[in-house]
């Protein structure tokens, strides 16, 4: 049966020293020639994983034993890790917006020569919407690991204004993010303000014949 313990004395110099068990209240001897796994030397206070054993005088000791958590060191390490997986996702991140941003410019483009961006119109808002998402969910994932290397809060709003804020709304929701800073919200409270009214605009009168010129120079 495995058992658990906290380290209360420790001598470097040995290699030995003894846990406290969890279970029976019993002090136990453990050396480090025991040990099982990797980690680094046990200090007082780090907890153990271990059975129940016996020396050649048939005294109980901790052995084979092994560290119930991760020694500090290996958690920097692990976090470290996270960190640099973090700024690989966040560039990432930021060179796939900008071919987004690039292939949906020429989208919008053909789009109006062609008259056609009224047709073609919900789908932008649709792509737009699930990369901005996208977005969000990459740029909470790097505030979770505390990385510095963030997305700006512009490049969010502008995919917002060009038609994702659906997809933001719903990753302000979902995600819990950006939802609570009252300046980034009021922000994206003009940007869908402004989205709506550059909708109406191509509806109306004036905008179709917008469209319609655009139409008839590339024709």
């Amino acid at each position: 049966m495995q058992l658990t313990g906290t380290v209360v004395f420790w001598r470097d110099d040995k290699g030995f020293g003894f846990v406290l068990c969890d279970q029976s209240g019993e002090k136990l001897f453990f050396h480090i020639r025991d040990m099982a796994g990797v980690g680094d030397r046990p200090k007082p206070g780090d907890k153990l994983q271990f059975s129940l054993s016996q020396d050649k005088r048939q005294r109980n000791i901790a052995a084979p034993w092994r560290f119930a958590t991760a020694p500090a060191e290996s958690q920097f390490k692990k976090m470290s890790a996270r960190m640099l997986q973090g700024a690989a996702d966040i560039a990432y991140a930021n060179h796939t917006a900008l071919l987004f941003r690039l292939a949906f410019f020429i989208a919008v483009v053909i789009a109006l020569l062609f008259g056609k961006l009224l047709y073609v119109l919900p789908l932008l808002y649709v792509e737009a919407s699930i990369f901005t998402y996208w977005l969000y969910k990459a740029d909470k994932e790097a505030a979770i690991a505390r990385h510095g290397n963030r997305l700006t809060e512009e490049t969010l709003q502008l995919f917002s204004l060009i038609g994702g804020w659906p997809g933001a709304y719903l990753a302000q929701q979902q995600l819990a993010h950006k939802r609570s800073k009252m300046s980034f919200r009021r922000e994206f409270g003009f940007v869908i303000l402004g989205n709506a009214l550059l909708v109406i605009w191509l509806l109306s009168p004036w905008g179709q014949a917008f469209l319609a010129r655009m139409a008839l120079w590339a024709a």
